[in-house]
C-alpha cells in the first residue's frame, strides 16, 4: 500500500518515519542479535569487528578489499583489522608479489571466531524465516538479490550453523 504524502501550509512534508531505513534496522538488528550470541565469549568483540566476518573468505584479504566489500574507508577498516591483531584473531601477513600488501590471516581463535559468527547470522536468517514464513522469507532472499545484483544463493543454513563446533 502506498500513502500519499502531502504538504502542509508552510509547504514542508510531515513527519512520516523512515524511508531508507528499514534495511539498515534489520541490519542493526541482526548484528545485535549475532554480538549477543558470540560476544560473551569474545569481550574484545565490537559490533563494527563484525563487519569484517560477515563475508566469507577474509583469508588472504587485505584491509583494503574488506573496506571496500564493508563501504568502509581503508584508515576504519585499518583500526578494525589492527584491534583484531591484537587480541589474537588475525595476523598479516607478506604478499611475495606485492611489497605493499599485507594478506590477511586467521589465527585458529580468528577461525573459531568466523564460525561462531557465521553460525550466529545463519540463527538470525533462520529466526527470521520462522517469524515471516519460509515463501515469504525466499520472496524476501530474491527480492534483495534482484534489487542489489548479488546472486549468490543462501547457504544452507543448518550446514552453516554446523560449522560451529568444528
Amino acid at each position: 500500500m502506498v500513502t500519499e504524502i502531502t504538504e502542509d501550509a508552510d509547504g514542508a512534508l510531515p513527519r512520516t518515519g523512515r524511508r531508507l531505513g528499514l534495511l539498515r534496522v534489520a541490519l542493526d538488528q541482526a548484528l545485535d542479535a549475532v554480538l549477543a550470541d558470540v560476544g560473551p565469549a569474545h569481550p574484545a568483540l565490537r559490533r563494527a569487528h563484525l563487519l569484517i566476518f560477515r563475508f566469507d573468505g577474509i583469508e588472504g584479504s587485505t584491509s583494503a578489499e574488506l573496506a571496500a566489500h564493508a563501504g568502509m574507508t581503508k584508515q576504519s577498516m585499518h583500526e578494525l583489522v589492527t584491534h583484531l591483531e591484537r587480541h589474537g584473531y588475525l595476523r598479516r601477513g607478506p604478499d611475495p608479489g606485492d611489497t605493499r600488501s599485507r594478506p590477511l590471516h586467521l589465527t585458529p581463535a580468528g577461525r573459531a571466531l568466523e564460525r561462531e559468527v557465521h553460525a550466529a547470522i545463519a540463527g538470525v536468517l533462520e529466526s527470521w524465516r520462522d517469524q515471516v514464513g519460509e515463501a515469504r522469507f525466499d520472496a524476501l532472499w530474491e527480492t534483495l538479490q534482484e534489487i542489489t545484483g548479488e546472486c549468490a544463493p543462501l547457504v544452507d543454513l543448518a550446514e552453516l550453523r554446523s560449522r560451529r563446533r568444528r
